[in-house]
């Protein structure tokens, strides 16, 4: 589970390790504190080095379903997923929670109100009404991936 993109950047499990136990903290993409879609935001720029859209509704505090439904054009389906793609949960026909793909039935998502963890996908099927997985479509190695800081910061938005 390493990355296969340019030589600076971070190892899957080092991603891993640096993140688990982090809290959750809504509107946050740091590596101090993250919330679902601030860690697949986070996880892009520093393992795969790419810059993934990041809607507006997001850091002025839109719902989930809004923001959601702002990022999912820059994504698209896929059966066969692998590290590092989305897991979507869903309640109804609501989107609920992101989660990234880590392989073998494993998921690492920020979890409301705890913190960054990995769990296995019957996890979140329990508690969701469908999953979906998503492979990011828009996939450009942008230069100003890491513009912010070498440690990833983002910035947590309050």
């Amino acid at each position: 589970m390493t990355s296969q993109n340019s030589p600076d950047c971070v190892p899957f499990e080092d991603f891993e390790r640096m993140m688990l136990g982090k809290p959750y903290v809504d509107r946050c993409c740091h590596v101090d504190a993250v919330d679902c879609w601030g860690l697949v935001v986070l996880f892009y720029r520093l393992c795969m080095n790419v810059n993934v859209h990041h809607d507006d509704s997001y850091s002025s505090g839109g719902d989930f379903v809004t923001c959601f439904n702002g990022e999912v054009s820059f994504w698209k389906d896929t059966d066969q997923p692998k590290i590092g793609d989305v897991v979507v949960a869903y309640r109804g026909s609501h989107p609920v929670h992101v989660a990234l793909w880590w392989g073998r039935d494993k998921i690492l998502h920020a979890r409301e109100k705890t913190a960054v963890k990995t769990d296995r996908l019957k996890t979140l099927e329990k508690l969701s009404t469908k999953l979906r997985f998503l492979t990011y479509a828009g996939y450009s190695h942008s230069e100003d991936a890491r513009s912010s800081k070498r440690d990833g910061q983002c910035s947590c938005w309050h």
